[in-house]
């Protein structure tokens, strides 16, 4: 998915809500939120027109492949995967969590607690309460050897 998508756009009610992502800074879509649809299709459709900065959409799918990746042992291709996705949204737990991931496996242990340090920062400052969960699994990592 590219940083920046230029209109029409269409998305569901339910990709707006946040609901499987979180609200504000968590859903990556959230501007739309905020945004008049130039149409709507069936009361559950939003069609926006323009140019939109869209840094987390476009993140998430180097994380979750860098994630595959790592189930299959292909730690070198994870960290690729992981660097893209911290490159384009460095504000964001998954994406620093992932990068995390990718250097422990790497064998870089001291540049992985750093990302999971920045990972939890963020965790703990940007929509806390909806990220209680990532906090805990970053604080198992950061106590691990």
């Amino acid at each position: 998915m590219p940083r920046a998508i230029d209109g029409p756009v269409l998305s569901s009610m339910g990709t707006l809500s946040g609901y499987e992502t979180g609200p504000g800074a968590l859903n990556p879509y959230d501007q739309f939120q905020r945004l008049q649809p130039s149409a709507r299709i069936d009361h559950g459709i939003f069609v926006y027109d323009g140019r939109f900065e869209v840094p987390l959409a476009s993140a998430l799918p180097h994380v979750y492949k860098a994630w595959r990746l790592l189930r299959e042992k292909q730690p070198e291709k994870a960290l690729v995967e992981a660097q893209a996705a911290a490159a384009t949204e460095p504000g964001a737990v998954r994406c620093q969590f992932a990068l995390g991931d990718a250097l422990r496996a790497s064998g870089q242990a001291g540049e992985a607690r750093a990302a999971y340090g920045r990972a939890l920062a963020i965790a703990k400052t940007v929509e806390p309460e909806f990220q209680v969960g990532w906090a805990k699994r970053l604080e198992k990592n950061l106590a691990a050897p």
